[in-house]
């Protein structure tokens, strides 16, 4: 149930990244970063919760305005990591 949970927070926080786009998602967005960073350094010993990390860090970049190419594999990241964990 945990794992679905934090497989959604991932998913939230890719989708809601295109939402910077219109400029009105930025608190969400905001929050779910922080949940982002807080997940990951739960589990800090795992690869793929350090790679969290650093698309927390593009992300962030991502709310002061720098969306770029990362970003998007960031997104990417997330949603797959989120649906897979559905599975």
């Amino acid at each position: 149930m945990i794992v679905i949970l934090l497989g959604l927070l991932d998913i939230l926080a890719g989708l809601s990244i295109f939402t910077l786009k219109f400029s009105w998602g930025q608190s969400l967005v905001t929050f779910l970063v922080i949940g982002l960073v807080a997940k990951s350094l739960i589990s800090i010993k795992s690869f793929a919760s350090i790679i969290d990390l650093i698309v927390a860090c593009i992300f962030i970049a991502a709310i002061l305005g720098q969306v770029n190419i990362l970003t998007y594999i960031g997104v990417i990241w997330l949603l797959q990591k989120g649906i897979i964990s559905f599975f």
